[in-house]
């Protein structure tokens, strides 16, 4: 049974006026929820290896970092990783993808997305520079060699199709608002 109702009421899983069912944006919804998964395979695969003293090596994931620092009692760096590189991004697609599927696009709610949007992208960096800020804290050590691993690239690159979704969804409300 189609999700459509001629008289404007919700039904199923969508606004029937939402992006999820107009032409050039279905495929907002399916890929903002492969970036979170891309997202969360990144926080466990590793960032770096550590090496000291040429003989001890460990390598660290964006997990196993952010773990680290709350046993060690570093509240402030754990809100500080976990928040802009874990929590953020991903209350980030998740916004996304309600917003694809839920928000009436040609309404007030639609701008107030917009807005929405708009703010968040601005923010939409700042977890690939935590990752850099721990990479470099860990190279200017004297006695540490850091090598770099996959999980830096796929998160960045779960960084950068963010981008790419939040931009996608605020130009298709704009459009659907009647905006430029």
């Amino acid at each position: 049974m189609p999700d459509d109702d001629p008289t404007g009421r919700e039904r199923g899983w969508r606004h029937p006026n939402a992006l999820a069912g107009r032409p050039g944006a279905f495929w907002i919804g399916p890929l903002a929820m492969a970036n979170l998964v891309l997202l969360a395979v990144a926080w466990f695969l590793p960032i770096m290896t550590l090496t000291k003293f040429w003989f001890w090596s460990d390598r660290v994931s964006l997990w196993e970092t952010a773990a680290g620092l709350l046993q060690q009692g570093e509240i402030l760096l754990f809100a500080i990783v976990a928040g802009f590189s874990m929590l953020f991004p991903a209350v980030k697609l998740l916004v996304a993808g309600w917003v694809w599927a839920r928000v009436d696009a040609a309404s007030p709610g639609g701008s107030r997305a917009v807005r929405l949007m708009e703010a968040l992208g601005r923010w939409s960096m700042i977890d690939v520079f935590v990752v850099a800020l721990i990479v470099v804290a860990v190279k200017v050590s004297l006695v540490t060699d850091v090598g770099v691993h996959s999980g830096v690239y796929v998160f960045a690159a779960a960084a950068a199709l963010s981008i790419a979704l939040m931009a996608w969804v605020g130009r298709a409300l704009k459009r659907a608002a009647g905006g430029t």
